[in-house]
């Protein structure tokens, strides 16, 4: 079982940050701005709810292994480097989720109008926090993985 729920959670944070590279790389490679709103109009929603599943699934099986490993009951588990990796991810993770529902609110409430400039601000600052917080929060997983 746990095998199926690293491969789960291995195969959803892939899929997370595939999916955040594609858009980043979009966002900055189509300079038509038509074209962008076009594209953003169709893909954005279900790109966001798609990516919200993904998040849950990323959550629950986290949530599984942390407990697996029994970081829950078991504070001599956390040797320093182990856990001082694991609260930062743990923190990391839960930043990332407060900038995604951000995102989402914002995106889906402006999806095919103009933004305003507070929305713009919102929308693209939470995409670059997330886009730059995958490869943190995938670093630590690896240390982390080191140390199981």
């Amino acid at each position: 079982m746990y095998e199926f729920v690293i491969f789960t959670h291995i195969t959803a944070a892939a899929t997370w940050i595939g999916g955040s590279m594609l858009l980043f790389v979009l966002g900055l490679t189509l300079r038509d701005k038509e074209a962008q709103k076009i594209v953003y109009f169709y893909i954005g929603p279900l790109y966001g709810y798609f990516e919200t599943v993904v998040l849950i699934i990323l959550l629950l099986t986290g949530g599984y292994m942390y407990v697996v490993n029994g970081f829950h009951d078991n504070p001599e588990k956390f040797t320093y480097e182990l856990g001082y990796y694991m609260h930062i991810k743990i923190a990391l993770v839960a930043l990332i989720t407060i900038a995604t529902v951000v995102h989402m609110f914002v995106s889906l409430k402006s999806n095919g109008r103009d933004k305003t400039l507070k929305e713009k601000i919102l929308a693209r600052g939470s995409s670059l926090l997330i886009f730059f917080l995958n490869f943190v929060i995938l670093w630590l997983a690896i240390q982390i993985r080191n140390y199981l």
